[in-house]
């Protein structure tokens, strides 16, 4: 257990304060030590994977950060079990060496396998709910292994049951994948630079090539990837859409019911905000649905800007957005 322990290192935006205690759990039981602990001491509690989907105060968390670092991947034919703190882009290079089609347009994407579970995660046509078969989780309050079968999961788009029950800690999560070549090209970025067929390799490679154009240079300056979602419209609403912006690109989502309005295309075409800043923080001018963050910056500053795109999209186009982000 340590104490003050800056949390700005530990997450891709590079920003947040200090936690008042902190401790990194690798095994099970570690997970259950620090859970017995907070509840004696009466301290909040939170869970911190990847630290990639999060926008940590600066004035930090009063209270226990756990940092999940269970690891381990199983391979059981076409079936992959990985712990919750393996990293996301590493179990997809794995299952790309072994041949298993399923999660190849994810590649690139930063973070840990229990936060991707937990956001599921989704990008050029693959979301992660396809192929989720169970996900096994820690209920802090029965201090029990429980293990949901994916119906139980209730996966939509970038959601699922376990963002609305953080009393359940991702532990492990299966994934059935497949040695039958399924390549998804449908995505414009993608069907360019590959065509109508390609490797799993080569879908790697595009994928990770379209990410480096459009997000920004960790090395360079902190962000959180994509700060806002796609709001999911009614058939009924995506026409009227349609109507107003005939040139506006829509998408019927594989994890969800309803039209994607790709608010990116919005804001740069209508409203002109690419590269629009706040402080130290603005817009990527390469994917206006990103923030990026100057080494220094603030969490109020990414705050303020995200409530004055959101005001912004509202006055504009009478679409209500929610943030991706995880705030704390």
């Amino acid at each position: 257990m340590e104490r003050g322990v800056s949390l700005a290192p530990l997450t891709t935006f590079g920003i947040g304060g200090k936690a008042k205690f902190f401790v990194r759990v690798k095994i099970l039981d570690e997970l259950r030590e620090s859970l017995d602990y907070a509840r004696d001491q009466h301290q909040r509690m939170l869970i911190l994977g990847g630290g990639s989907n999060v926008l940590i105060s600066d004035e930090g968390f009063d209270g226990l950060v756990i940092k999940i670092e269970l690891s381990g991947v199983e391979q059981q034919g076409e079936m992959v079990v990985a712990a919750a703190g393996e990293q996301w882009d590493g179990l997809v290079a794995g299952t790309i060496e072994a041949e298993l089609w399923g999660l190849e347009n994810l590649s690139g994407i930063p973070g840990s396998v229990g936060g991707a579970v937990v956001q599921n995660i989704g990008a050029y046509g693959q979301a992660l709910s396809e192929v989720v078969q169970w996900v096994e989780v820690f209920d802090t309050e029965s201090g029990k292994l429980k293990t949901l079968q994916k119906n139980e999961c209730v996966f939509e788009y970038r959601d699922s049951f376990f963002k609305h029950h953080p009393e359940l800690v991702v532990v492990r999560a299966a994934f059935e994948l497949s040695s039958v070549p399924q390549p998804i090209l449908t995505y414009k970025d993608v069907a360019t630079r590959l065509g109508n067929t390609a490797s799993l390799a080569e879908i790697r490679k595009a994928i990770i090539a379209i990410r480096k154009d459009k997000f920004p240079d960790l090395a360079v300056e902190g962000t959180a990837g994509s700060f806002f979602k796609n709001p999911i419209v009614s058939a009924k609403e995506a026409t009227r859409l349609k109507d107003r912006y005939p040139e506006m690109p829509l998408f019927v989502m594989p994890e969800t019911q309803g039209v994607k309005v790709p608010i990116a295309w919005l804001l740069d075409k209508k409203l002109k905000l690419n590269g629009f800043s706040l402080g130290s923080v603005r817009l990527f001018e390469r994917q206006p649905l990103v923030i990026a963050a100057n080494r220094g910056a603030r969490a109020s500053e990414v705050r303020a800007l995200a409530e004055k795109i959101k005001k912004e999209v509202q006055e504009n186009f009478g679409i209500i957005l929610a943030e991706e982000v995880k705030m704390v």
